[in-house]
């Protein structure tokens, strides 16, 4: 039986919205989840969708999308912050493409793995059965939104356009500023230590399939 990687996210806090603000960011995130649909559907099993307001889930093929899967959606609903549950595994489609349609332990694992993000207060948290595993990925994580939880929103920018474009001299002509202001921005904030954990992040999800049990 095929393994697949379920991603369930929630938005942090939006309980403490006002009802005006929380309808607005729900408009907000039905955009940035049809927009994710259609920049990845080659990767997509069960495209993403809201399932409870401020919930969403989506199937995809395999683990090695799922890092800029999760990017994206944090470029897209930023200064909102989600929280991540990912499960890998088995799933039942019951001849459905759509994901609430869908069972198995992908899900459940997914679900747990939300779960514990909550608790221990996570920006994500994944769930495959291999603890090994598990543990490389989750402790990565934590590093790297450790960092970004101190950046600004300057540097939020910087960080997303360096990753488009590739030098600070281009980010710098775009921002009208000088390259040693986006260097500046970029090293002292922790950035390039970030970059470095998402390169190795999408190394282990490409290179490794972990041990999981069905």
């Amino acid at each position: 039986m095929q393994n697949y990687a379920v991603l369930i996210a929630d938005i942090k806090d939006s309980r403490q919205l006002k009802e005006r603000e929380r309808y607005e960011w729900q408009l907000f995130l039905k955009s940035a989840v049809v927009q994710v649909n259609e920049s990845f559907s080659d990767e997509i099993e069960a495209p993403f969708m809201i399932t409870k307001g401020d919930e969403f889930q989506g199937v995809l093929r395999n683990l090695a999308s799922i890092n800029k899967i999760i990017l994206q959606f944090e470029y897209l609903i930023y200064p909102m912050t989600l929280r991540f549950g990912i499960g890998y595994g088995p799933i039942q489609k019951m001849g459905s493409k759509i994901p609430i349609e869908m069972d198995g332990p992908a899900f459940h694992r997914a679900n747990a793995a939300l779960t514990a993000a909550k608790k221990k207060k996570r920006a994500v948290q994944i769930d495959t059965k291999d603890t090994e595993f598990d543990q490389w990925i989750n402790i990565l994580y934590r590093l790297i939104f450790s960092i970004k939880s101190r950046w600004s929103e300057t540097t939020f920018k910087r960080y997303w356009m360096y990753k488009k474009m590739g030098t600070y001299k281009r980010v710098a002509a775009d921002e009208r500023v000088s390259p040693q202001a986006v260097w500046d921005s970029i090293h002292h904030s922790g950035a390039v230590d970030v970059l470095d954990a998402e390169k190795t992040l999408n190394d282990i999800l490409v290179l490794t399939l972990p041990d999981t049990e069905r």
